[in-house]
């Protein structure tokens, strides 16, 4: 690492774990003798999802988490269960390279949804769009989601307004 005054190499003095994963490493300058710390943390793997119009955006667990935790909520899940299930879908992603569809993503969340609450996994269904790029999901979508079934429901005529 270069010094961050004078732009020459340094040596490291003294290194220790950091904070969490991190290793703060105590450096000196060899030009103007300069001393600073740094913390070097190991890169992250860059992993990306592709979205429907073919664009990147980058794999982001809080955001999966959020949804997943949403759709179970009130329902008998452990917030544990829901964080395997993400931990599950990141390796899914960085084993397929970095890069994996929403739609796989989107079928991966439904898939463990549906070993751990049926409820669950329908509250998920209704947030996804319907479309000719994920059939699975449209199929089952119009099969079992609840929209489906209110719909299909007979409903009593509507009351007229309210005479005291």
């Amino acid at each position: 690492m270069d010094c961050p005054r004078c732009s020459r190499p340094t040596r490291v003095l003294e290194s220790r774990r950091g904070d969490g994963s991190a290793v703060r490493r105590r450096r000196v300058c060899s030009g103007c003798g300069h001393r600073f710390t740094t913390f070097e943390r190991a890169a992250e793997p860059q992993m990306q999802v592709r979205k429907r119009d073919g664009s990147l955006q980058r794999f982001d667990r809080t955001k999966l988490r959020a949804a997943l935790l949403h759709s179970t909520h009130k329902r008998p899940v452990a917030a544990d269960d829901v964080e395997r299930l993400v931990d599950a879908i990141a390796i899914e992603v960085e084993s397929a390279g970095g890069e994996l569809a929403a739609e796989k993503i989107g079928a991966l969340c439904l898939s463990g949804l549906e070993r751990l609450d049926h409820g669950a996994y329908l509250q998920f269904l209704g947030t996804l769009p319907e479309g000719p790029l994920n059939p699975e999901i449209a199929e089952s979508a119009s099969a079992s989601s609840v929209r489906a079934a209110r719909e299909s429901a007979s409903l009593p005529a509507e009351a007229g307004p309210r005479t005291t």
